[in-house]
């Protein structure tokens, strides 16, 4: 189970949390359940220019990232979801760069068969997109 934190400034809150997961189905399940903690929210996240639920990951730090965003996907809604996986950081700064990818591409396939399968999320009008670079290289999930 997560515990999240939050940091609030005067435009956003960033909703945080931590994990020392390293093994895949502890990964998966903090994964489904950051991405559970960002549905739960969409009711007062979403605003008028809202089209991607936007999932990032960041391979270098192992933090995923959820928010809203516009379809220039530069304005975020005001509040985000950022878990850090510290002891997955550890042990993937020990990996080769195709190790560190092909990680990349199970978070895709995990969040991808969480959204697809997660019914509350299917209330919304939102396309859900992944990348682990930058947000001018979105995929669908």
């Amino acid at each position: 189970m997560l515990n999240w934190t939050t940091n609030q400034n005067q435009m956003s809150t960033q909703h945080c949390a931590t994990t020392p997961d390293t093994t895949e189905q502890q990964v998966r399940e903090s994964i489904e359940g950051t991405a559970e903690k960002a549905i739960q929210m969409l009711t007062e996240n979403i605003q008028d220019h809202s089209l991607y639920f936007l999932c990032e990951w960041n391979l270098k730090d192992a933090e995923l990232n959820i928010c809203v965003t516009d379809a220039s996907k530069s304005h975020d809604s005001p509040h985000s979801y950022r878990c850090k996986f510290s002891g997955l950081a550890t042990a993937l700064a020990q990996a080769s760069e195709k190790e560190i990818q092909d990680y990349a591409g199970m978070v895709k396939f995990w969040l991808h068969d969480y959204l697809s399968s997660y019914a509350p999320f299917f209330k919304y009008s939102l396309v859900a997109i992944f990348h682990s670079s930058t947000r001018e290289q979105t995929e669908l999930l």
